[in-house]
C-alpha cells in the first residue's frame, strides 16, 4: 500500500487538527519509502523499540508519542540521533498519534471507562467542541447510489444529497472533513469546486479524560482489586483520603494530575492517572490512584493496532509491547 494512502488513515482516526498546541503529531520522520505492507504501533519512539520494528521490515511506525517536540539539531550522539539514523538507512517512516489521539471521542484513549463500565461518562477536561459544517459542490451528472452510500458511510458524515440543479450537499462533522474530501475526490477522478459553510452551534465536544459511574457503589477494597486486576503492572501507588466507597470515578492517561481539581469539582470519589508528584500528592482532597503513565497509554495503543488492523486491508498491523522504565523493589522483613 503506498504511504501517501496510509497517512490519510492515521489522520482520519487520530485528527491532527485535534492536537494540543505545544503538540508535535504527525510525520516526525519522512522517509524514502514510497509503499509498504507492514504499519508497526509501540508506545515510545526509543532506539532498542524502533529497532525490533525495523527488524520486522516495519515500512511504517507509528508512536504515541512523539520523536521530539521542537526541532533538534543532528548534533550530538543520543537517543534521537540514534534513532533518527535507524529510521533513515531503512528509508522507513516515523508518526506520531498524541494528543491528537488522547482526545478522539470513544476513541481507545478511554478504554479505562468502558472496562470499569462507567455510566453517564463525560469529559473531564474539554478542550473544545466540534461544529458540523455543510460542503456544497456542483456535478453536471447524477451521482449513483453506490456512491452516495459510500460517501454517506465515511466517518462523521450525516447526509448526502443533490437536487435537480446537480448541486451535492454533504453534511459532516468539521474534523471529519479531510477524509470525506479525500473519497470524494477519489470516486470522481477530480476535485471539485467546494463550498464549505458552518451549520449550528456544537454539537461534538473532545477532550482530555473522562468521569463517570460505577453501575453500583463498591466499597473501596473491591474496587482497588479491580483497578489492579485491569492495569499491567505490579503495584500502584494511592494518594489522598480513601473513600469507604467507590461510586464516581474519574480518569486520565499519562500524566494528568494537573486534572485533580476538574476531578474533584466533578464529585469525583477517585481519580485515576499517571506521573503523580510529591506535592500535589501532599494537597489533593480526593484519592488519586497513580497506576503509572505507560498502563494506561500501553494499553490505549495495543488497542488502537487492533481498530488500524481492521481499518487496513493488505497491510499487516503489529503491535509491539512496550516496557515500563519503572520497576518496584519491594522490602521484605524478616
Amino acid at each position: 500500500m503506498k504511504i501517501k494512502d496510509i497517512l490519510p488513515i492515521f489522520r482520519r482516526l487520530a485528527p491532527e487538527e485535534n492536537q494540543s498546541a505545544w503538540d508535535n503529531c504527525g510525520v516526525q520522520i519522512a522517509g524514502s519509502l514510497g509503499e509498504t505492507d507492514r504499519v508497526a504501533v509501540c508506545l515510545e519512539p526509543t532506539p532498542s523499540m524502533v529497532s525490533k520494528c525495523l527488524d520486522w521490515e516495519a515500512g511504517v511506525i507509528l508512536t504515541h508519542h512523539p520523536l521530539y517536540m521542537k526541532p533538534k539539531a543532528l548534533d550530538s550522539n543520543n537517543m534521537f540521533m540514534n534513532v533518527v539514523r535507524q529510521m533513515v538507512n531503512h528509508g522507513a517512516w516515523l508518526y506520531a498519534a498524541h494528543t491528537s489521539l488522547d482526545t478522539r471521542p470513544d476513541g481507545p484513549a478511554f478504554w479505562l471507562g468502558k472496562a470499569l463500565k462507567l455510566e453517564d461518562t463525560r469529559f473531564l477536561e474539554v478542550e473544545r467542541g466540534m461544529a458540523p459544517i455543510e460542503v456544497s459542490f456542483y456535478l453536471e451528472e447524477s451521482i449513483d447510489r453506490k456512491t452516495a452510500d459510500i460517501w454517506a458511510d465515511s466517518d462523521g458524515v450525516h447526509s448526502v444529497s443533490q437536487n435537480r440543479t446537480g448541486e451535492v450537499r454533504v453534511v459532516c462533522d468539521e474534523d471529519s472533513w479531510s477524509g470525506v474530501a479525500g473519497s470524494i475526490e477519489f470516486s470522481l477522478g477530480h476535485k471539485p469546486l467546494f463550498y464549505i459553510r458552518s451549520l449550528t452551534a456544537p454539537r461534538r465536544e473532545m477532550g482530555f479524560g473522562q468521569v463517570g459511574t460505577l453501575p453500583a457503589p463498591m466499597p473501596w477494597d473491591a474496587f482497588s482489586e479491580m483497578l489492579g486486576g485491569l492495569i499491567d503492572r505490579e503495584a500502584y501507588t494511592v494518594s489522598g483520603p480513601k473513600p469507604a466507597t467507590v461510586r464516581t470515578v474519574a480518569y486520565c492517561g499519562g500524566s494528568g494530575a494537573s486534572l485533580i481539581g476538574e476531578a474533584s469539582q466533578a464529585g469525583a470519589d477517585v481519580f485515576i492517572t499517571g506521573d503523580m508528584k510529591y506535592h500535589p500528592a501532599v494537597e489533593t482532597d480526593i484519592c488519586v490512584a497513580d497506576v503509572g503513565h505507560f498502563s494506561l497509554e500501553e494499553e490505549m495503543m495495543r488497542l488502537f493496532a487492533m481498530e488500524l488492523d481492521q481499518v487496513f486491508g493488505a497491510v499487516e498491523v503489529r503491535f509491539f509491547k512496550g516496557e515500563d522504565p519503572f520497576r518496584f523493589h519491594i522490602r521484605h522483613d524478616g
